[in-house]
C-alpha cells in the first residue's frame, strides 16, 4: 500500500476517486464542481487522475480530526483544478504552436506555452510546500506565479510584445525584456489600462490595487532574508495547510487570469475552445488535456466565490467574482 494511499489499500491508489485525496472536503463543493464539469460533458474523475494525480510528488491531504470547517481542504481542491487548467493550457498552446493553429500569433502561442510550463512547475512546488512548514519559499513562489499570470495576460493583449519575448535567444536578452517591459509594475499598468476600456477600474487608488500591492509587498519580503527572525518554524499539527495564504493568492490569480482573459480581445476562452478542437486532428499525445482548456477556463471563473467564506473574501476576489 502506498504510504499516502487514502483508500487504505482497498483499491489501487491511481484509480481512487478524487474525493478520497481530500478528507474533510465540503460535500456541497464537490457536488457543485462535478455538476459544472458534467454540464460541459467532461469526466472530472478521469481528468483529475490524468492531470493532478500524476503530478510529481503528489500527496493526498492528511485527515485532521475535529477541524472547525472544510475551508483549508476546499482551498486545495480548488487550487488543484487550477493546476489542471494550467496543464491543459500548456497542452493546447504547445500543440497550437507546433501545428500552426490559428487564433493567436505563433509568438503568442509560444509565450503561453513557455509561461504555462513554468507555472505548472511553480504550482506543483507550491502544492508540496502548502503541506509543510516552509513559508518563505512558498511566498517566493506565489509572487513568481503572480508575475507570470500578469505576463500571460499582457502577451495576450499585446502581440508585438509577445513577439519580442519569443525573439529572446539568451538569458541576457530575457532579463532585459523583463526589466524593460515587465518589472516595476509596468505589466500591471498595461493590463489595468486594457481592463479600464471594458469597465473594470484597477487604477492605483482602487481597493483592489491597494490590496494587491499589500499582498505583493508581503510576498516580496520573502525574497530577502529576514535578519530579525532567527527561529526555524516548527510543525503545526492542528492544520492541514501551513502556507494557506500563499496558496490562496496563487489560486485567486489563476482564477483572475481566466476571468480577465474572457473580457479582453481576443477572448481566450473562445480561442482555446477552437484550438482544442483543432488539436484533436493532430498527432499530439495531449489532445485530451488540450480540449479541456477552454471549458475548464469557464468552470474556474464560476468558482471564484468559493475561495473563502462570505465576509472573509479579499476585496480583489469579490470584484473578480462579479465578472462571470
Amino acid at each position: 500500500m502506498h504510504k499516502n494511499d487514502p483508500t487504505g489499500g482497498t483499491l489501487p491508489f491511481e484509480y481512487a476517486p478524487p474525493e478520497l485525496s481530500y478528507p474533510g472536503l465540503s460535500p456541497q463543493l464537490l457536488a457543485r464542481v462535478k455538476q459544472l464539469w458534467a454540464a460541459k460533458g467532461l469526466d472530472f474523475d478521469r481528468h483529475w487522475r490524468d492531470g493532478v494525480r500524476s503530478l510529481p510528488g503528489f500527496r493526498a491531504l492528511p485527515r485532521i480530526e475535529n477541524a472547525p470547517n472544510s475551508a483549508e481542504v476546499d482551498l486545495v481542491f480548488l487550487f488543484d483544478q487550477c493546476i489542471l487548467w494550467v496543464r491543459a493550457l500548456h497542452a493546447v498552446a504547445s500543440c497550437a504552436r507546433s501545428h500552426q493553429i490559428e487564433g493567436l500569433t505563433p509568438a503568442q502561442w509560444h509565450g503561453l506555452a513557455a509561461l504555462s510550463a513554468r507555472l505548472t512547475e511553480q504550482l506543483s512546488a507550491l502544492r508540496l510546500l502548502a503541506l509543510t512548514d516552509l513559508p518563505m519559499p512558498a511566498m517566493q513562489i506565489a509572487r513568481s506565479i503572480s508575475e507570470d499570470v500578469d505576463m500571460a495576460l499582457v502577451l495576450l493583449i499585446r502581440p508585438k510584445l509577445a513577439q519580442r519575448f519569443a525573439d529572446c535567444q539568451s538569458v541576457e536578452e530575457a532579463n532585459e525584456f523583463w526589466r524593460r517591459h515587465i518589472a516595476g509594475g509596468r505589466v500591471f499598468r498595461t493590463i489595468s489600462e486594457k481592463l479600464y476600456t471594458v469597465g473594470i477600474d484597477h487604477s492605483a487608488d482602487t481597493d483592489y490595487a491597494k490590496w494587491r500591492k499589500t499582498v505583493l509587498t508581503t510576498l516580496g519580503a520573502a525574497v530577502h532574508s529576514n535578519a530579525l527572525n532567527t527561529h526555524v518554524p516548527t510543525r503545526q499539527h492542528t492544520n492541514v495547510l501551513a502556507n494557506d495564504d500563499s496558496l490562496h493568492f496563487a489560486t485567486f490569480r489563476i482564477h483572475e487570469l481566466c476571468a480577465f482573459a474572457q473580457l479582453v480581445e481576443p477572448d481566450l476562452t473562445k480561442i482555446l475552445d477552437v484550438a482544442g478542437v483543432a488539436a484533436a486532428n493532430t498527432s499530439s499525445s495531449t489532445v485530451s488535456l488540450a480540449r479541456l482548456a477552454g471549458p475548464l477556463n469557464s468552470i474556474l471563473v464560476s468558482q471564484i466565490q468559493r475561495l473563502a467564506a462570505p465576509g472573509t473574501t479579499p476585496t480583489g476576489v469579490r470584484q473578480a467574482s462579479k465578472l462571470h
